[in-house]
């Protein structure tokens, strides 16, 4: 595994340099204009000058070595919450490390204060930020605001987003608490009237007097996008108890609905997108729902969601169309983003696909562990590097296998966290930064408690996990003997309550 580019400065007078930047050996994917295959890319200023095999070297000012990654359009994330929302993020410290070069703010500003979002972080960020304008005048401003329909003004919305098309490409209607459809259908009087899509996040409970089949049917129109489609409580994708999709959502992608992934702290269920997967029910977009909740838990950057769909049986070509082309053209914005066209805004994405032991996380949070991994390496946003992975800690060149590894965990006497190596029936290491990808049984026991307190290296492994004084796990001679919260389990099957699917 390399974590390192490889750039090399030509400064040799004389020699004619014709390009800023050039990325060689790449296996340049761009479901866009149909590229698959190993190729150079040549950026001259802020522009993709040219994508050909065997670029001359001493034509560029810069050489990156991205032999062995893949080189792809920067990535569009449809859904972020980086304004107003109560777990905004800097789109510039989340999103360009894993390589979105693209982000759209999902209704944190709304008509009344969208100025101020412009000025305080579009203006500001390097990040291309675009936004959906909420119905809802105060944007994602919390109960009472989001539902009250005296704010929700469809004239005031379109004139706002006419005068800033530039950066505005939607409409957002989310967390509506009322019954009946005042949210919905005021969101797409706006759209109408600005020409633009919307994106819906609606509950659907027995108390809201909606249905799923009405909304998608009746109430969206073609293009308008519904997000979090792998939740269980926004939309109702897979029949509880036959397991099958259900027949409405077949309907409305026939006519156009657009279904978006929105990964986020609470939407995504392993049960359900395996189920839609299975059946042949894939995402348009994808996209995360970043913010501080689920990119501290289930890691929910790009990379990461794609992988979890790679590891349900999506392919890299397919996660790559969904995460650039199809999100630019959702939003009206392809080619401007979402290609490497010759002449376009150089935003670029070098990602690594590793291999190995990884654990993944959906929403409540129940993991399973995968094969492959997408990790971005270097983020180039309009012909500038602005994110190129370093050099990994010391540990982490350790090849050692481990048996058993614990993460994260807090040994009874010490203070903070570290990770337990277990070989055989002994601890191998005690220490930080040992990796999940050498572990045949991975334990993610962060907040959790080991004992017994003195834990050394070369001792017997005769541990066990507390969880607010109660064992929930014990290990004995290297052996898990119980496991109560089923923290060894690598997938769903004792993990999240899932007892309400088939």
């Amino acid at each position: 595994m390399r974590f390192l580019l490889l750039t090399v400065f030509l400064v040799a007078p004389g020699l004619a340099q014709q390009y800023t930047i050039v990325l060689r050996g790449g296996h340049v994917v761009d479901p866009g204009n149909g590229i698959d295959a190993p190729m150079d890319v040549a950026i001259s200023g802020d522009r993709i000058a040219a994508i050909a095999a065997n670029i001359p070297a001493e034509e560029a000012r810069r050489l990156v070595d991205a032999s062995g990654f893949y080189v792809v359009p920067g990535l569009v994330d449809l859904h972020v919450h980086v304004f107003r929302y109560s777990g905004s993020l800097a789109p510039d410290d989340t999103s360009l490390p894993a390589g979105a070069t693209t982000v759209v703010d999902a209704g944190g500003s709304g008509w009344r204060n969208f100025d101020e979002f412009r000025k305080t972080v579009i203006a500001h960020s390097k990040t291309r930020v675009l936004a959906l304008l909420n119905i809802v005048g105060q944007g994602m401003a919390g109960e009472p605001f989001e539902s009250d329909t005296e704010d929700m003004d469809p004239v005031k919305t379109a004139d706002t987003i006419l005068r800033n098309r530039d950066v505005i490409v939607g409409i957002k209607t989310a967390h509506y608490a009322k019954p009946g459809w005042t949210a919905i259908d005021r969101a797409v009087d706006a759209g109408r009237g600005a020409g633009v899509p919307v994106m819906v996040d609606d509950k659907i409970y027995t108390n809201s007097g909606r249905t799923m089949r009405e909304e998608l049917l009746e109430h969206l129109r073609p293009g308008d996008i519904h997000t979090h489609m792998y939740n269980d409580r926004q939309v109702e994708l897979i029949d509880r108890f036959t397991g099958r999709v259900q027949p409405w959502m077949t309907e409305a992608r026939r006519r156009g609905v657009l279904f978006d992934v929105g990964h986020g702290g609470g939407s995504f269920l392993w049960p359900v997108a395996t189920r839609a997967l299975e059946q042949g029910f894939v995402p348009d977009t994808i996209s995360t729902d970043l913010h501080a909740e689920s990119i501290a838990i289930q890691q929910s950057t790009m990379p990461n969601v794609m992988s979890k769909l790679m590891l349900l049986g999506m392919s890299l070509e397919d996660v790559l169309a969904r995460s650039t082309v199809n999100p630019a053209k959702a939003i009206g914005r392809y080619p401007e983003v979402g290609t490497l066209g010759v002449g376009r805004v150089a935003d670029i994405a070098v990602l690594e696909q590793q291999s190995g032991v990884f654990v993944f996380k959906d929403s409540w949070p129940a993991k399973r562990l995968g094969t492959k991994r997408l990790e971005s390496v270097m983020t180039i946003r309009a012909g500038k590097i602005v994110y190129e992975r370093g050099t990994p800690a010391t540990a982490s060149q350790d090849s050692t296998i481990y048996d058993l590894l614990f993460k994260h965990a807090r040994i009874a006497g010490n203070n903070g966290e570290s990770d337990i190596g277990i070989i055989g029936g002994r601890i191998a290491r005690i220490g930080h930064g040992l990796k999940a990808a050498h572990a045949r049984v991975l334990v993610e026991a962060e907040g959790y408690q080991v004992t017994p307190a003195g834990l050394a290296e070369g001792a017997p492994a005769n541990v066990a996990v507390l969880d607010a004084g109660r064992t929930i796990m014990t290990v004995r001679s290297g052996r898990i003997v119980t496991d109560d919260e089923g923290l060894s389990i690598p997938d769903v099957s004792r993990a999240g309550p899932y007892s309400n699917f088939k």
